[in-house]
């Protein structure tokens, strides 16, 4: 089971709508045995927030990431979690800066 969040916050990111921005809840729990960072990236509007992973990770990345020196491409475990319940959440794994897979899951893997 993942421990207590160690940091949460919200953000918003841009969509295809300039006037309708994303929103978005990110929690960030204490490392796990690995040494990953799991981030959970959970949805709060009906935007995908698959559709714009590399947008919502560099903002990320940028805001927050960048200050503590962690690279949350490379050291980040990564899930995002739709609003929309009938869509899977997914894992997201980097492969180079801005390219990735994903990974179906369930939210009982994610524990949220």
């Amino acid at each position: 089971m993942m421990k207590k969040a160690m940091f949460e916050r919200d953000i918003l990111y841009p969509t295809q709508n300039p006037l309708e921005p994303g929103s978005a809840h990110m929690t960030v729990y204490s490392p796990e045995h690995t040494g990953g960072l799991p981030i959970v990236i959970k949805a709060k509007t009906n935007h995908n927030p698959v559709e714009y992973l590399v947008e919502i990770v560099s903002i990320l990345q940028t805001d927050i990431f960048d200050r503590i020196r962690i690279d949350i491409r490379s050291k980040g475990i990564i899930y995002f979690v739709p609003f929309d319940k009938n869509i899977s959440s997914v894992r997201v794994k980097f492969t180079e800066r801005d390219n990735y897979t994903t990974e179906e899951v369930l939210d009982v893997d994610i524990l949220i």
